[in-house]
């Protein structure tokens, strides 16, 4: 009896309709809580260490706000995102610029913290009150480039970010800080990653594999982020390129998920986000409580994380550095090969197979071209005859000089001289 009467009682239940949750945004709306928006995301390392710095200072502070994170496209749909729940700050993630329309429904928002690029050019429409914080792109790619030139590195290279990603324009403003760097050091620099995109994945790497290919070698490469870094050590693998001895990559952010488990384990700079995070929780809570915050904070690098990429364990690389650096110095003062090798403390043989491995020429080849550069450099910029040249330039004969200039160059000096005049009267 009791079983049949218990069924009985379910069965009714069941079929019973069941009550509506009818929502009161207005009793929502009433909660003495504090709402903030925060549209920076959590899909990379970067936009999560933002996050865990406003937990952060909210739980250091006893902040009690009412805090919802919001993708990119809700807040494209930033209307229908907050018609009830009305936010009373948003912390923004704005690298890359939002439409104007976006910002004209976010207009109604009087409390704003965007996280910016503290040397671009705003690319879309923020409110003149907005309180802005950034990452210094300058520092990154500081940190970066000492990183490699303490290794002895002297040729560099930047790894672009897709073109058709919204951190496009952040990243070329950090290959145009890379390349200064370069300028200003003597050393050469190349951009990679820049083709037309085509959406696939394998026409991204294979384009990466061919400018890597063109190289001077050996190279060091500082990518956009973790994730280009990641594709430039699958490229360098399609090239035939070994890492550290021909490559050298430094990634940023310090994503660990990839850091740690790609091979060989990548080197990357490390900013401070979560600081950053940490400071826009200040600002916000600074703007409900003043009314006013600092306009404009900028925080730099937290650290650089040195793992397999950097780390030229056989000493292969640093060898043949200080061969090319001494070579650039002592070419032209009768340089030969055995007396490079006794310069650096180590014998010819072992030099000319670590040479040949990274260069793809010989010692004897690298100081004949050495010479010749120096000789077209005082043929262009200088008046003295050329046999005085060729004695400034190691060449005692001055046929031997000729015969290899024409070999090289198609032409003998004179005739390059008389070129490079009339280029220039041009």
């Amino acid at each position: 009896m009791f079983w049949r009467t218990a069924s009985y009682v379910l069965a009714q239940a069941a079929l019973a309709p069941r009550p509506r949750f009818v929502i009161d945004y207005k009793l929502m709306n009433d909660q003495p809580r504090t709402k903030i928006a925060v549209t920076t995301g959590c899909n990379v390392k970067a936009t999560r260490d933002r996050c865990t710095g406003i937990l952060r200072y909210m739980a250091e502070h006893g902040l009690k706000w009412d805090i919802r994170f919001f993708n990119r496209a809700e807040t494209v749909a930033w209307r229908e995102s907050t018609r009830h729940w009305k936010p009373d700050g948003l912390i923004a993630n704005a690298l890359g610029g939002f439409s104007a329309n976006v910002f004209k429904a976010l207009r109604p928002v009087r409390r704003i913290v965007a996280f910016v690029s503290n040397s671009e050019r705003w690319d879309g429409f923020l409110p003149r009150r907005t309180v802005c914080t950034s990452i210094d792109n300058l520092a990154i790619v500081d940190a970066a480039f000492n990183l490699m030139w303490r290794r002895g590195l002297r040729h560099f290279a930047y790894v672009h970010v897709p073109s058709t990603t919204l951190d496009a324009a952040h990243s070329r403003r950090r290959a145009a800080r890379l390349q200064s760097l370069a300028r200003d050091a003597g050393a050469s620099f190349t951009l990679c990653g820049d083709a037309k995109p085509t959406g696939k994945w394998t026409d991204r790497i294979s384009s990466i594999a061919e400018s890597l290919s063109a190289l001077p070698l050996p190279c060091g490469i500082v990518a956009y982020n973790d994730a280009c870094a990641r594709e430039t050590i699958d490229a360098c693998s399609l090239a035939g390129l070994r890492i550290p001895e021909h490559i050298q990559v430094v990634g940023v952010d310090n994503d660990e998920l990839i850091c740690e488990n790609v091979r060989p384990r990548l080197s990357s700079v490390e900013p401070d986000f979560v600081g950053a995070g940490y400071i826009m929780a200040r600002r916000m809570h600074e703007l409900l409580e003043n009314g006013t915050a600092a306009k404009n904070t900028m925080l730099g690098v937290k650290r650089v994380v040195e793992r397999d990429t950097t780390r030229d364990l056989s000493g292969v690389a640093r060898l043949v550095t200080a061969a090319e650096k001494h070579i650039h110095t002592n070419a032209c003062e009768n340089l030969t090969p055995a007396g490079l090798a006794a310069a650096l403390h180590v014998s010819r043989r072992l030099l000319e197979l670590r040479f040949r491995s990274v260069r793809k020429e010989g010692v004897a080849e690298a100081i004949r071209k050495e010479k010749l550069a120096e000789v077209c450099r005082q043929l262009k910029e200088t008046n003295r005859p050329v046999c005085e040249i060729a004695l400034n330039c190691g060449f005692p004969v001055q046929t031997h000089l000729n015969a290899l200039f024409r070999k090289t160059f198609g032409m003998t000096p004179r005739a390059y001289r008389a070129k490079a005049l009339s280029t220039k009267a041009e």
